[in-house]
């Protein structure tokens, strides 16, 4: 089974990281002006002039042709600078969360104290990196991620006596190298010492994000067709395999943090974030790699148990790494995990007669509790819909309206208008992505939400940020930039590309797959190895073939589907290779 994209986390800015009034008050100033969103003239957000269009509704602050890809350029490159530490690492392989315009007094993206998350981050980077790669070629956002998951794979990963074994741990220390499970030093019982939340605790994982990350591991394996990251990733599926349990109403298929040594210890029964896993399960089942039988019984129990409960009753929490435990698991619901569930449902209706239903569902839920009005951590209300942009929060443990969330809305809803024709969820994301747009200054820093004090974190601002922009791009080709070429979405790994002044040539590690790609010239010819495809007005109707659709700024979105080699190559002019 293929699909468009792959599946992150989300660090928190929590109430323990304000610990001064001078903090919260300094908050509360970078946010006043922010207070009344329905005035037309309203001069600015984040660090940007509004701009609105005739009707008073949001235009992105890049005024140019195509917005979002100067985003995800000018983000890229930023999150290239960040430098090696004095400790010897980036910033990202010891801290979430960075000195962004916090402290004047330390250097741009030096680390901030915070309970890491190197599973889920470096899952969601290797899910963007890759799909950067894609867009332009770029072999530095690979090379960086290569650099992470080797130093989890050596660093980050349980023992191979554990009940768990060999499999990411999902948070660790701030400062530490070594990943462990973060210490988890927040008591709600101060008399007995018994920890509820803000670190796993050591030796402790989440299994959501053993799937996350072992689907990155396999994800970077067909790019590499390196047998290490296959092997991390069956690691990952065996455990979870051993460890499926069918779950009812309070107890999912995993536990959402577990001790890895002895597996029995647990502290939270219940997480909703299943879709991970299963987007591990069905890949390796697709490729016929690992233990079939036992992964297609925890995918199925996973699926069931997924499609009765939260599909059904909309309990979509405990997904966060640093959220302190809750004595009722219904209570902090978040929609990182509803979000992830419906794209995959739209991205895989096969796997659900009713999957528009409950896409549509899920969809409408999350906007009812994360695109409305809210009161930040900080005490400030900010509005659900500003400027006819619906705004997300994270959690309702967090209400703050963040740039990362907003964007993952909009690319869901792309995809909803990708998948059904819906205009009227075409015309909401492109407002959202506005929205989350002016998160990001000039220089490509990128600030998670309008909270300056605790404002910058490497999944809020670049492993999860950029991903949704490009998967928008993939949605709705006519976004890209119209002069350029570029591949905007695959169902496969893209493992190599080059773009040319008359040609594009790419590689993609399956032999059957589809593209979508907006051309800055119509295609002359396209061939799959030694075929040519033919040009054809539906790919519903064939084998193979390509399609073409003159948009109106000029450029075409051109989508390309290859049955027998991943090895296509596009040409424009050249007569030589049009088809005989």
């Amino acid at each position: 089974m293929k699909m468009w994209f792959v599946p992150w986390t989300s660090p928190l800015r929590r109430t323990v990281s304000r610990p001064t009034v001078a903090r919260r008050f300094a908050a509360l100033l970078s946010v006043a002006w922010f207070l009344n969103t329905n005035v037309l003239h309203a001069d600015q957000l984040f660090w940007h002039q509004v701009r609105l269009d005739k009707e008073g509704e949001l235009l992105s602050w890049v005024n140019s042709e195509a917005p979002y890809d100067w985003i995800i350029r000018n983000d890229w490159e930023m999150f290239k600078s960040i430098p090696v530490q004095p400790d010897g690492y980036r910033t990202y392989f010891t801290y979430p969360e960075f000195n962004g315009l916090n402290d004047p007094a330390q250097p741009l993206f030096s680390g901030r104290p915070w309970a890491h998350n190197p599973a889920g981050l470096f899952a969601m980077l290797t899910d963007s990196a890759l799909l950067y790669h894609a867009y332009n070629g770029d072999q530095t956002v690979m090379d960086r991620v290569r650099e992470m998951l080797d130093h989890m794979i050596t660093f980050g990963t349980t023992d191979a006596n554990d009940s768990w074994a060999l499999v990411p741990y999902s948070s660790s220390d701030a400062g530490n190298p070594v990943y462990k499970g973060g210490t988890d030093t927040i008591y709600c019982d101060q008399e007995h010492h018994t920890p509820c939340g803000r670190g796993d605790g050591v030796g402790y994982l989440e299994p959501d994000k053993v799937g996350e990350l072992g689907y990155a591991y396999l994800q970077f394996y067909e790019y590499t067709l390196e047998k290490k990251y296959l092997q991390a990733a069956l690691h990952c599926a065996d455990a979870l395999a051993a460890h499926v349990r069918p779950g009812d109403q309070s107890h999912s298929p995993w536990p959402f943090r577990v001790d890895a040594r002895t597996g029995t210890r647990i502290r939270e029964e219940y997480t909703a974030n299943t879709i991970g896993p299963i987007r591990l399960f069905d890949e390796l089942l697709r490729l016929k790699q690992g233990r079939q039988k036992s992964y297609a019984r925890a995918r199925d129990l996973a699926w069931r148990w997924l499609m009765t409960y939260p599909v059904q009753n909309q309990v979509w929490t405990q997904y966060f790494e640093d959220v302190l435990i809750y004595a009722d698991y219904r209570t902090n619901r978040n929609q990182y995990s509803a979000l992830e569930t419906a794209r995959y449902l739209l991205q895989h209706p096969e796997m659900d007669p009713d999957a528009l239903v409950h896409a549509k569902r899920i969809l409408d839920w999350v906007t009812h509790y994360f695109a409305s009005d809210s009161i930040t951590m900080a005490g400030l209300h900010e509005k659900g819909l500003q400027w006819g942009a619906e705004v997300l929060s994270e959690q309702l443990n967090d209400k703050d309206k963040m740039s990362s969330h907003t964007a993952r809305y909009a690319s869901v809803r792309a995809l909803w208008y990708e998948v059904t024709g819906d205009r009227d969820s075409k015309e909401r994301a492109f407002r959202s992505f506005n929205w989350a747009t002016y998160a990001s200054r000039e220089d490509g820093l990128v600030r998670a939400s309008i909270d300056e004090p605790t404002g910058y974190w490497f999944s809020d601002g670049y492993g999860d940020y950029l991903r949704h922009f490009q998967r928008g791009l993939a949605s709705v080709p006519e976004w890209a930039p119209p002069k350029e070429s570029h591949l905007l979405g695959s169902t496969s790994v893209v493992r190599a590309i080059h773009y040319g002044d008359h040609k594009l040539d790419y590689l993609t590690f399956d032999k059957a797959s589809r593209e979508v790609l907006r051309l800055r010239d119509a295609p002359t010819a396209v061939r799959a190895g030694a075929e040519f495809l033919p040009r054809v007005n539906s790919l519903n109707e064939c084998t193979q073939g390509y399609t073409v659709e003159a948009l109106a700024r000029g450029g075409f979105a051109v989508r390309v589907k290859h049955e027998h080699s991943g090895a296509v190559r596009i040409r424009y002019e050249n007569a030589e290779e049009a088809h005989p």
